[in-house]
Order: C-alpha cells, then structure tokens, then sequence
C-alpha cells in the first residue's frame, strides 16, 4: 500500500466518522424540538411547571423562593447564606434543597433528593421563584458574579413577595 493511498482511506474514514456525528447531533436536536417539556439542556423545563409540594408555599405565604444546591459547591454555601436573611419576610417561604448532608447548615436547608432531582437542570446552584399556587414562574442560574441580593429581590417579587414601601415613599404620600 502506498503513502498516498493510506492518507486517502485515513481522510475517507475521517469524513465518515464526522457525517456519522453530524447526523447523531441533527437527530438529537430533532428529538428535543419534538419534546415540548424538555428544554435545549435535555432536562424538563421548569418554568410553568407545578413546583414539588415540600417547596410549595404554606398558607398566608406569597410564594417561595427555592435554591437547588450541592452539598460540596463552594458557591451554593453563598447562595444558602444569603438565602438566609431572605428568610425574615414572614410570607415567603425559603427552601435549599440540596443532595445529602454537608457544611450546609441552616434551617431553611433541606435534603430531599426526590425533590431536588425533579427541579435540577443540571447546573448548580439555581433559584426559582414559586408563585402562591405552586407554580414555577421563574429561575435563574447563579454564577460567580452574580448580584446575590439583587437575585434573590427579583425573584421574591416574581414570586409575589409583597413588598413595604421605603420610608421616603412612604412619606410622599
């Protein structure tokens, strides 16, 4: 077998290998356009869903405000810390859900990993808002550079956190 005839079976064989991967990636993105409760990361979309009833919120409660975190995530640990000081609004209910025990220790932590697996998305940490009924009505993905208390404010409000006017609000009027 000659140089030149090794080299092209080696570009033959290249070129079939990415038609084959092209063809895989073009019909699993078919597959998840079929599926209309499945998002482009291939886990159920969240937003719309009814939440699961142990981060429901109780009665007299607005909404939820639920973190879906990891036991051993630096960054979640934030999360659950400023999670905490949104637990002072008497009518919202704050829940951590995370996977097994840790360093993770506060009142509002849970580990419920039925729950935890239906509202994972594949990323950690995440918080979502849930309205009054128990719905979803939002989620956002946390990062490093995240305005924690700015996040947590948004989704307290979508969630139908009533909030108090600011004193100089409240003497405009």
């Amino acid at each position: 077998m000659s140089v030149a005839l090794a080299v092209a079976l080696l570009a033959l064989l290249v070129a079939l290998f990415a038609l084959v991967a092209l063809v895989a990636v073009y019909a699993r993105v078919r597959g998840l356009e079929a599926a209309g409760d499945v998002s482009v990361s291939g886990y159920p979309a969240l937003v719309g869903r009814p939440a699961p009833a142990s981060v429901r919120p109780g009665p007299g409660q607005a909404g939820s405000l639920v973190a879906v975190v990891d036991a051993d995530c630096a960054l979640c640990g934030a999360v659950v810390e400023a999670l905490a000081d949104a637990d002072t609004k008497a009518d919202l209910r704050v829940v951590a859900l995370t996977d097994r025990a840790s360093g993770h220790v506060a009142p509002h932590v849970s580990v419920d990993v039925a729950a935890r697996g239906d509202l994972f998305e594949g990323y950690t940490p995440t918080v979502l808002a849930v309205d009054a009924a128990g719905t979803v009505v939002a989620r956002r993905f946390v990062y490093a550079d995240t305005d924690l208390a700015g996040l947590l404010g948004e989704l307290a409000t979508r969630a139908g956190h009533r909030t108090r006017p600011s004193e100089s609000e409240a003497s405009r009027t």
